[in-house]
This record gives structure tokens, C-alpha cells and sequence, in this order.
């Protein structure tokens, strides 16, 4: 029986060191890797939609037409750039991260912003979704191209918004817990190991 409850604190042990490991924060070639290359990934999508965005400037809208084109802007802040990017999105891909140290297997580092997006060494329901999540935003910027001025543009100015907001967001996270020391409490969705 002292053996078994040695053996049960020195599991106990392993388990607050290795779980202190993971919450620790440092930046590491392959968590800076993943960061900045997910915050590019945001920026070509933000580059993409702005030259239409900014097209009522020079061409022009009714009162009607900028009023939604302000509430465009608001809305996408509030439901994909603070709710979606800030509270759900960004918080995981830093977590995830900052898991990238040098002990990590030279496929997850080089891959590193695709395993920050949990698009692989993940568990099937985050990888599900991360795959269902740009699939479902593909399929709707193919969507909105098709739509005549000025409703595309409405919807882009949004969509410069949240993703704008999702690229600082993920930045100001990082740079948080790389000055804390501490790693965002978030579930970083690994897969059960055998």
C-alpha cells in the first residue's frame, strides 16, 4: 500500500510538472512561426476584400447605404472579431503555440500555423471544426463576390473588421502570455495519447 501511494504521488508529480509545462509561456522559432503565420493567413484575407471595402469612398452611398455599411463594420467587430476571434479563436491557436517547443516533432514546427489552427494533432471534434470553419468560409466569400455593389462592399468592410480584429487579437494574446509567462486557459484540444 506505500508503494502504491508512491507510486500514485509520483504520477501526481508528473502529471503537475507536465501540466505546469504546458500552461508555461515562452516563445519559442515555432510558437513565433505559428502566431505570425496565422496572422498572415488573416492578413491575405483582409487584403483581398479592402480595395472593394473602401470602393464607397470614391463611388459613393445614400444615407441608407452608409448606414449599413457602419453597422456592417459593427457587427462583424462584435460577432467575428471579439466573439469569435478574441474569446474563441485566437485563445486556442496561441495555446496551441506555445505548445511548439523544441521538443516537438519537426513536422508540427514546420506546419506550425496549421497546428496552432488545429488543423492536424488534434482531437477528430476540433479538427472537424477547424476544417468545417474554412470550408464554410470559403464557400461564403464565393458567395458574396457575386453580389453587386454597394452589398459586397457592405459585407467586406465587415469582414476587414473582424478579421482585422482576429490578427490583433491573436497578436495582443500572444505577447500577453509570452510577458506573463502563463499560456491562455484554454483547452488546447490534443489528442488522447495511448
Amino acid at each position: 500500500s506505500g508503494v502504491h501511494f508512491e507510486t500514485e504521488m509520483m504520477s501526481q508529480g508528473a502529471r503537475t510538472a507536465l501540466q505546469k509545462k504546458n500552461t508555461e509561456a515562452r516563445a519559442t522559432t515555432g510558437s513565433v512561426w505559428a502566431v505570425l503565420g496565422v496572422t498572415l493567413f488573416l492578413f491575405n484575407g483582409v487584403r483581398r476584400v479592402v480595395p472593394v471595402a473602401l470602393q464607397p469612398f470614391y463611388r459613393g452611398l445614400g444615407p441608407l447605404g452608409w448606414s449599413s455599411y457602419v453597422l456592417s463594420s459593427l457587427f462583424f467587430a462584435y460577432a467575428e472579431g471579439y466573439r469569435g476571434f478574441q474569446l474563441r479563436f485566437s485563445p486556442l491557436v496561441v495555446r496551441r503555440a506555445l505548445l511548439l517547443d523544441k521538443e516537438q516533432p519537426l513536422m508540427r514546427q514546420v506546419l506550425a500555423p496549421a497546428y496552432a489552427m488545429a488543423f492536424f494533432h488534434a482531437r477528430r471534434a476540433r479538427k472537424v471544426a477547424s476544417y468545417a470553419l474554412i470550408m464554410g468560409i470559403f464557400f461564403l466569400v464565393g458567395l458574396v463576390k457575386r453580389l453587386p455593389y454597394p452589398h459586397r462592399a457592405i459585407l467586406d468592410v465587415g469582414v476587414c473588421t473582424g478579421l482585422s480584429w482576429g490578427m490583433v487579437a491573436t497578436l495582443v494574446i500572444f505577447a500577453r502570455s509570452i510577458r506573463s509567462g502563463r499560456a491562455p486557459d484554454v483547452d488546447p484540444c490534443l489528442p488522447e495519447e495511448p
